[in-house]
C-alpha cells in the first residue's frame, strides 16, 4: 500500500502540489482575518522562521552530501518546507495587502506579490541557489515588517515606512551573520551579487511606496456609500437614509445612482478598519468627471481623525451641498494620498425613489 501511494504521488506530483497550494491559499483566506491578530502574526512569523531554518539547513557545509539517512531526510524536508513557507507568506501578504486599498491603485505591488505567490511552484529548482533563497527571503521580510511596524507603534506615515526599511535591513544583516557561522564560504562568494539584488529590491519597495502604489496597510475599508441623510444618535450610532443598491450590485449597500431633488445635500459615509491603538487621519476626496477635459477634477477634501480597535471599522462622513448632475466619486485616502477605498456614482436631478433607513 505504501509503495502504491508513493507511486501515485510521484506520478501526480505537480497536480497534487497545485491542489495543496490552492487549498493552502483558501485556508489562509479563511483563517488570516486581522492584521493585528495574535494568531495571524504567529502564523506569518512561523513561516519566516521555517523559511530561515530551511535556508540554514540547505546551506550547511556538505549538507547535500551527508551519508546518514536522518541527514538526507532533513535536507529533503527543507527542500519541501522552503517553498511551502514562502508560499504561505506570500499568500498571507496577498490577502492582507489586497484588503487595504483598491486593486487598481496598488496593482504594481499586488501583481509583484501575486507573481511570487503563483510562481512559487515553478521556482522550486531555483531554491537550491543561495542568492535566490535570500532574495525571496528579503522580499518576505520587508513585506512583513512594513505590515507589522505600524501595528506595534500605533502610527503610520512616511517616517514609519522608513523605519520599517531600516528594521528590515538590520534583521536581514542579522540573518546573514547567523548564516555566516555555518556557511561562510557561500556568503563570501555571493555577497556582491546579493548586495546588488537587495539594494534593487529595497529601492523598488521605496519607489512603490512614494508613488502611492503600496496599499495603506494596516488600514482597510469596511464600508462606503452615498446617503440622503446621516444623523448621529444619542447612543453613538448613525441613522442612515439611502437608496438601496440593486440586487446585482454584489457587496454594495447604496445605489450608484443618486436621485437629487432641488438643493438637497449628499452624504458620503465610510467605515475604515484600523488596528487597536492606531491613531491616524483619513480624508474624503470628492471629485467629478469633466467630459470636456476627459478627466477627474477634485472638488472638496474633508479630513477627520480615526482610531483603531472597532471590529467593523471607525465610522465617519462628509457632506457635499454644492453638487451638479453628472458622474462623481468619493475617495477615502490617507493624508499622504494613499487610496483606501472609492465609491463612484452618478447624480441625477429628479425626485428619489422610496428610501431605506438603517442604524449602524
Amino acid at each position: 500500500m505504501l509503495k502504491r501511494a508513493k507511486s501515485f504521488i510521484e506520478r501526480n506530483e505537480r497536480r497534487l502540489s497545485i491542489l495543496a497550494f490552492s487549498l493552502g491559499f483558501l485556508w489562509d483566506s479563511l483563517t488570516l482575518t486581522s492584521v493585528d491578530g495574535l494568531f495571524d502574526n504567529i502564523v506569518l512569523l512561523s513561516y519566516i522562521v521555517v523559511a530561515f531554518a530551511s535556508i540554514m539547513l540547505l546551506n550547511a557545509p556538505g549538507a547535500r552530501n551527508f551519508q546518514s539517512s536522518l541527514a538526507r531526510r532533513g535536507v529533503n524536508l527543507a527542500e519541501f518546507l522552503l517553498p511551502f513557507s514562502f508560499g504561505g507568506l506570500f499568500s498571507g501578504f496577498l490577502i492582507f495587502y489586497s484588503r487595504s486599498g483598491p486593486l487598481l491603485s496598488s496593482a504594481p505591488f499586488l501583481l509583484f506579490i501575486l507573481l511570487l505567490f503563483l510562481g512559487n511552484e515553478f521556482f522550486r529548482r531555483h531554491y537550491e541557489r543561495f542568492i535566490f533563497q535570500m532574495s525571496v527571503f528579503f522580499v518576505a521580510l520587508f513585506s512583513y515588517v512594513a505590515l507589522i511596524i505600524p501595528v506595534l507603534l500605533g502610527r503610520m506615515g512616511d517616517m514609519i515606512f522608513l523605519l520599517s526599511g531600516v528594521v528590515t535591513l538590520f534583521l536581514f544583516w542579522c540573518a546573514l551573520k547567523i548564516l555566516s557561522l555555518i556557511s561562510r564560504e557561500e556568503i563570501r562568494k555571493s555577497k556582491f551579487s546579493l548586495l546588488a539584488i537587495v539594494i534593487s529590491i529595497f529601492v523598488t519597495f521605496n519607489f512603490l511606496y512614494w508613488s502611492n502604489m503600496i496599499p495603506p496597510i494596516p488600514l482597510s475599508l469596511k464600508e462606503i456609500g452615498i446617503y440622503h441623510n446621516v444623523e448621529r444618535t444619542r447612543s453613538g450610532e448613525y441613522r442612515l437614509t439611502f437608496e438601496k443598491a440593486p440586487w446585482y450590485a454584489f457587496g454594495q449597500k447604496t445605489s450608484a445612482v443618486f436621485h437629487r431633488q432641488g438643493s438637497m445635500p449628499i452624504y458620503a459615509f465610510s467605515s475604515v478598519f484600523a488596528p487597536t491603538r492606531l491613531l491616524t487621519e483619513v480624508a474624503h476626496r470628492w471629485a467629478y468627471f469633466d467630459d470636456q477635459k476627459d478627466r477627474w477634477i477634485d472638488s472638496t477634501v474633508v479630513g477627520f481623525p480615526i482610531s483603531g480597535g472597532r471590529e467593523n471599522g471607525f465610522r465617519g462622513y462628509s457632506k457635499k451641498e454644492t453638487i451638479s448632475p453628472g458622474k462623481w466619486r468619493v475617495d477615502v485616502e490617507t493624508l499622504r494620498g494613499q487610496t483606501i477605498g472609492r465609491f463612484v456614482f452618478e447624480v441625477i436631478g429628479v425626485s428619489p425613489p422610496p428610501l431605506k433607513e438603517e442604524t449602524r
